[in-house]
């Protein structure tokens, strides 16, 4: 009966902290070390720093899936040459809700389901991305200079990604400037895009809305970056890191400027 209790036990607190992370809270506090992601499976920390850590885990997969690990094996966990050992009795009581044997299959499964299955944990496609971040992608754009500069011929491949940027505002329904590139350049080399290549959308298109997408969000919303795909590395540009930064957005935009013909 008491290891049933205890199953119970962990199985609501876990259910808890599941729900708090489906709802995908606002990001608050200091990003959580390996004491606090110990403490919250303790449920040793108080209110306003659980839900701070909670906040960390709903936003970031590589610290969720750090967690997990550390709820699956609650042996070792290792970082920095420092060993928290997470089960021995000498160093410290079995957890209050940890039944004999470790974590119930049912609470596992629960988190093992929520990572599988959260669609704020898995990167957004572009076009699902273009519609969950319309609000900061038009805030974006009725930022942008109205510049009026005569377009320049530019290579194909240069009009390529032109062309995704110009097609990615149409998705607000605005034609504006872009990192310096003036509204007319754009709509030229869309132009230019359509003869060559009809409705198809090549790699290089695909990477101009993607740039144009991450710009907007660096400058509005810069914790969402995180939830696009990593698009595809095209050539005559720096390679992409598999997790991209604000910085590495903007090392791709002034890459872009520095290859226009002027």
């Amino acid at each position: 009966m008491k290891e049933h209790t205890s199953s119970k036990r962990q199985g609501e607190y876990l259910s808890r902290i599941a729900l708090a992370l489906s709802e995908r809270p606002t990001l608050q506090g200091t990003p959580p070390d390996d004491e606090d992601l110990a403490a919250l499976l303790d449920n040793l920390l108080d209110p306003q720093r659980r839900a701070e850590v909670i906040s960390h885990l709903a936003h970031d997969p590589a610290l969720y899936r750090r967690w997990h690990r550390l709820l699956n094996d609650q042996d070792l966990w290792v970082e920095h040459n420092n060993v928290l050992n997470l089960s021995s009795a000498a160093r410290k009581p079995r957890r209050w809700w940890q039944p004999a044997g470790g974590l119930t299959a049912a609470a596992a499964a629960l988190f093992a389901g929520w990572l599988a299955l959260k669609p704020g944990m898995d990167p957004l496609t572009l076009d699902q991305a273009y519609q969950q971040f319309s609000p900061e992608l038009s805030s974006y754009l009725d930022e942008q200079p109205n510049m009026r500069d005569l377009p320049v011929a530019q290579p194909d491949d240069i009009n390529e990604i032109l062309a995704g940027i110009h097609d990615g505002q149409q998705s607000q329904g605005v034609l504006s400037s872009f990192a310096g590139i003036g509204k007319a350049q754009l709509a030229l080399a869309s132009e230019h895009y359509r003869q060559q290549f009809g409705e198809q959308l090549t790699v290089r298109h695909e990477w101009g809305r993607w740039l144009l997408l991450s710009d907007a969000l660096c400058n509005t919303a810069p914790d969402k970056l995180e939830q696009l795909t990593r698009p595809a590395d095209i050539d005559g540009f720096a390679p992409l890191p598999e997790s991209v930064s604000c910085d590495d957005v903007t090392t791709q935009r002034n890459e872009l400027q520095q290859r226009l013909t002027r």
